[in-house]
């Protein structure tokens, strides 16, 4: 009769080796994870406000009248309405003579913050906290926001100025986007440190 030496399991020892070669190549990658999804929020971002000016230049065509781009200074929200005071008020007027206007409302993703025009932007303890998080910060009631208009679309598709907005999320490199207000061609870079 035959003997056959069976393994029938792993000793102490491989399981230890093991678990520490994996614990050191998730303690390598982490650094590097985490700044990839600063670096596609940071993008997100820049989409998001890419795309709500796509929105406002084509309303002001087809309707015929401006549409404002404006931000919340320092902040992480932005929001898209006619360019009449109305709008800016509060909530959309009831009777206005050109028609319903078209109004969008939204927030950067979480730990994103933007500045106008090369203003440096306000760094708040939060910003970390938001980031590891990776929430969205929302706020649903968005009428006690003091915006700043960032830029006017005109009916005849440009542009009143130059704008340029730099976003940042902590551990990425900040970007810049810029509009030029003739043509309303937008180019994005990386600020160099």
């Amino acid at each position: 009769m035959r003997s056959r030496s069976r393994r029938s399991a792993f000793s102490l020892f491989e399981v230890v080796i093991v678990s520490a070669v994996l614990l050191m190549v998730a303690a390598l990658t982490y650094p590097t994870l985490k700044n990839s999804f600063g670096y596609y929020k940071l993008n997100g971002g820049i989409d998001s406000v890419r795309a709500a000016w796509a929105q406002a230049r084509a309303r002001a065509i087809e309707q015929g009248r401006p549409y404002r781009f404006a931000v919340e200074p320092n902040g992480s929200h932005f929001r898209v309405a006619p360019d009449n005071d109305s709008y800016w008020s509060g909530s959309a007027p009831s009777d206005d003579s050109q028609g319903k206007g078209y109004i969008l409302e939204q927030g950067l993703p979480g730990g994103v913050r933007f500045s106008l025009n090369d203003a440096p932007p306000a760094s708040t303890s939060s910003d970390n906290q938001l980031t590891t998080m990776g929430n969205t910060p929302d706020t649903t009631n968005y009428s006690g926001i003091n915006w700043s208009t960032a830029v006017v679309f005109q009916p005849d598709g440009t542009a009143k100025e130059d704008v340029r907005i730099v976003f940042q999320v902590t551990g990425v490199q900040p970007t810049a986007v810029q509009l030029r207000g003739m043509t309303c061609a937008v180019t994005v870079e990386p600020i160099k440190k």
